[in-house]
């Protein structure tokens, strides 16, 4: 179940739950009314341990640790699971007294998720990131979501000189300042930000940040670019989505592949755009989330079909 080699390319540092993901025939019901339950799929949430997943399956060394697990039967199928697909779960504590868990229904290419991540915020249900373990990485994935303990694994990358890849916070923050690549989520833009206008919101984080800025926008065009450069726009491949849970997290993890490959920037928003539209495909999307080789054939197959402007 564990790995005894310190080797790794990524320390992934966040939310990890078992999850259920259940797929509907119909579209999501009104109150009061019903839908036909198509398949209930046995999966796994939160956005560190997404893009861990998606990354081992494209032949990446990572090491998980975050969320503090009870020792039940889900959280022991979903380490299993993880192992199983190249993931070191050796930091992940299995005696939380918290239950961390959720249930997605997904219906039609759009999701509703259902959790306890309220609790397990309240709990401070997590562990301590390790210092080594960021040290010995060549980059860290980071959750925002654990107050002082993120903070404290930034800083540690800062001062180990290992770029960091964070999702969603305010562009005051440490976190966003210092960020290798900072993505922003339409969902949280949406409810952080008075006025919804992205190409502003995209130039309060230059502003302040030193990284590359990436604001998404489901499947419209996402906005890039970094702090004195023009904001930049991509739109994703097309496709007609199946299961959209883990997109924002497949698409981090497509970042973060580009960054240990040395990647240009508008090559590695190729490259994660590329992921999550792959994973989006499928139900699970995560669970059956691309293979180097499915990667390359999907990109030769659609050259120049994600252009920007």
């Amino acid at each position: 179940m564990t790995q005894d080699s310190d080797q790794h390319d990524v320390y992934a540092y966040g939310v990890i739950a078992p999850s259920t993901l259940i797929e509907l025939g119909d579209s999501f019901p009104d109150p009061a009314g019903y839908a036909e339950i198509e398949r209930i799929y046995p999966s796994f949430g939160g956005e560190a341990a997404s893009s861990a997943y998606v990354l081992a399956r494209l032949g990446v060394a990572v090491r998980l640790n975050g969320t503090r697990l009870p020792d039940d039967s889900e959280s022991r199928r979903v380490i299993d699971r993880f192992t199983d697909a190249g993931v070191d779960c050796s930091a992940v504590t299995l005696d939380g007294d918290t239950p961390v868990t959720e249930i997605v229904f997904s219906s039609g290419g759009e999701r509703t998720v259902l959790g306890t991540y309220g609790r397990m915020l309240a709990d401070r249900a997590w562990s301590r990131p390790s210092r080594r373990d960021i040290a010995s990485s060549r980059v860290v994935c980071l959750d925002p979501f654990f107050g002082t303990e993120s903070e404290l694994a930034a800083r540690w990358c800062l001062d180990e000189g290992v770029p960091y890849v964070t999702v969603d916070t305010e562009p005051d923050t440490e976190l966003a300042r210092h960020a290798d690549v900072l993505i922003i989520s339409e969902e949280f833009a949406s409810r952080t930000f008075d006025r919804i206008d992205y190409e502003s919101i995209h130039s309060q984080y230059t502003r302040r940040c030193r990284g590359l800025v990436i604001v998404t926008r489901g499947g419209r065009q996402l906005l890039f670019g970094r702090q004195g450069d023009p904001v930049r726009r991509r739109a994703p491949f097309e496709i007609t989505p199946r299961d959209t849970a883990g997109a924002g997290d497949s698409f981090r993890a497509g970042i973060i592949h580009g960054l240990l490959r040395g990647q240009s920037d508008d090559d590695l928003i190729t490259t994660a755009c590329a992921i999550a539209a792959m994973v989006c495909q499928t139900s699970p999307g995560v669970l059956h989330s691309p293979t180097p080789r499915d990667l390359e054939n999907f990109l030769q197959d659609r050259a120049g079909d994600a252009a920007d402007d």
